[in-house]
């Protein structure tokens, strides 16, 4: 919910409340590149190496029209839980690497991703 109401604290965010950090670049690639919502979930190469993982292809356009895409290509009833599934990998990786020095990998992500998913799938009707 704090992903798309633009209330998760990414290092823009912290920037734009007047919080010092050392860098307000993103942790998960070296284009010294802002992290944004929009750069860390779509556009970080390591994010879109991720979405790729689950044959998932991130496109350029606005962060609910790439939502919309990715619902389209999911094409199943639960889309909206691997979307937020996969994004809560993704900052796991990211905050891995700052909070832990861990380097961030898609295959880390994927693998986390699958163990989450299973625990979902548990609670997940059984005609879904």
């Amino acid at each position: 919910m704090f992903l798309l109401q633009d209330r998760l604290s990414t290092r823009g965010l912290l920037r734009r409340r007047n919080m010092a950090l050392p860098s307000y670049h993103c942790v998960c690639c070296n284009q010294n590149i802002e992290e944004t919502l929009e750069h860390l979930f779509l556009d970080c190469p390591f994010a879109q190496a991720c979405w790729s993982k689950l044959q998932l292809q991130i496109g350029t356009s606005q962060p609910l029209a790439e939502f919309e895409s990715l619902r389209f290509q999911l094409h199943v009833p639960f889309f909206m839980e691997i979307i937020i599934l996969l994004s809560w990998c993704i900052w796991m990786q990211r905050s891995d690497q700052i909070f832990k020095g861990l380097q961030p990998h898609s295959d880390n992500c994927l693998v986390h991703f699958k163990r989450e998913f299973s625990m979902v799938i548990l609670r997940a009707k059984f005609k879904i």
